[in-house]
């Protein structure tokens, strides 16, 4: 039997929680960094700030030379722990073996011989995707695939946005 591994991803997780909390910051560049630090780097930043060269780690004023227009938000890790365990709740039902990452926005659900239960694999990625969308109003890219390394890679295809199958044997 293949496995069968969900990756899910809310790209630039911190970013897209603030939005979550702040309307404002939609569709604008939002760097998240310590502020007031001598030597404050970047600890997420939104895909509008990405695509004028701001990555992680980056020093902040480096970052804002890049994107001059950026609003500069404070770490909360408290709210992205939280918002972690709302997704970790929402992806329980689908299988008891649910890995997640620090606070950054990733899980790995293994749905293997779980099709009798739950249903193709592909629907049960469907629909946590959705639950998620639902529950915390943030937009999940997901992956199906037979292994955590290749969901992982798979949901990279598609950042920021999408779902991706790799299919048995496609790897």
């Amino acid at each position: 039997m293949d496995r069968s591994i969900i990756h899910i991803n809310v790209a630039d997780f911190a970013v897209a929680v603030e939005r979550v909390l702040d309307r404002r910051l939609a569709e604008r560049p939002v760097i998240i960094a310590p502020q007031g630090a001598a030597r404050a780097t970047v600890y997420d930043m939104s895909e509008e700030a990405f695509q004028v060269g701001v990555r992680k780690q980056m020093p902040l004023g480096r970052a804002l030379r890049r994107c001059r227009d950026a609003r500069v938000l404070p770490p909360r890790p408290h709210r992205y722990g939280q918002a972690m365990d709302r997704m970790l709740r929402s992806a329980l039902p689908c299988s008891p073996l649910v890995e997640s990452g620090d606070r950054d926005g990733h899980l790995f659900v293994d749905v293997t011989g779980s099709s009798r239960l739950l249903g193709p694999p592909v629907d049960v990625a469907w629909r946590l995707g959705r639950r998620i969308q639902g529950d915390l109003n943030l937009a999940p890219i997901w992956s199906l695939a037979t292994s955590k390394l290749v969901a992982k890679t798979a949901s990279r295809l598609v950042k920021p946005l999408g779902e991706y199958i790799v299919d048995p044997g496609d790897e």
